[in-house]
């Protein structure tokens, strides 16, 4: 039977702020920006930090209250959204209802952690190599597995920036905590017209001998009618990845 399409998406380029999370995951996020932003980290090595900081074993016990209000509720629970001109700072946890599908999609200036803490899903995680045209990019895949609870994706603007899941037959939260416009170099400049969010592609374009992915960019009806009610296995994707290199 098919899942209803949940067009998961936040189009709003200034979302609401948001503070509504009193346990101390909130004010160590924060106290990480702050150091980015400071400039005392580099992009890496604050992504080294988060994964530290998502490694910590009193984090699943601090959340379990929030995670089964989101079970219960079957919808996403924002703790902290701050808007700060071009700068967004978010934590919240993700509610994906059986089979939602999150179809693939890169972004710009996002540095983000998620960790699945309840459930299970089906993830890609591609690199963006090169752009070939207006709107087709060359893509490596670097994941393609089941992620359980304590697995974790990280994305900054060249490393694995473009990603692709969806839960399994039953309902799966992820933790998100995402920096928007905190990194000065882009893989795309921003120009009048383009979207700055998420960008949904369509990696099953084509294959060059070398096991690269041709990506093409399409819009939000275009790539949830094609990816949004399927499992990723329906897709089957030949890459570097899956012919043995290292990811």
């Amino acid at each position: 039977m098919n899942a209803p399409i949940a067009m998961n998406t936040e189009f709003r380029d200034a979302p609401p702020d948001v503070d509504d999370y009193a346990g101390p995951l909130k004010s160590r996020c924060l106290a990480l920006v702050d150091r980015l932003a400071r400039r005392e980290l580099t992009v890496d090595e604050y992504q080294v930090e988060a994964g530290k900081l998502f490694a910590d074993p009193s984090l699943l016990a601090e959340l379990a209250v929030p995670i089964e209000r989101a079970l219960a509720q079957r919808k996403d629970q924002v703790f902290y959204r701050k808007q700060d001109g071009p700068r967004r700072v978010t934590l919240q946890l993700l509610y994906l209802s059986p089979l939602e599908v999150h179809p693939p999609h890169c972004h710009h200036n996002l540095v983000s952690n998620q960790m699945n803490v309840f459930g299970r899903c089906h993830a890609r995680e591609f690199d963006r190599v090169a752009r070939l045209s207006a709107d087709t990019l060359l893509v490596r895949m670097m994941e393609d597995r089941c992620f359980g609870v304590g697995d974790v994706m990280q994305t900054t603007e060249v490393h694995r920036n473009a990603h692709w899941f969806a839960a399994d037959d039953a309902p799966c939260v992820i933790l998100n905590f995402y920096l928007l416009g905190f990194q000065s170099w882009t893989f795309d400049p921003v120009v009048p017209g383009r979207r700055k969010g998420r960008q949904l592609l369509d990696p099953t374009a084509g294959t060059q001998e070398d096991g690269l992915l041709v990506a093409k960019e399409v819009d939000f009806e275009t790539g949830y009618a094609k990816f949004g009610n399927r499992p990723l296995a329906d897709f089957p994707l030949a890459s570097v990845f899956q012919s043995g290199a290292p990811s």
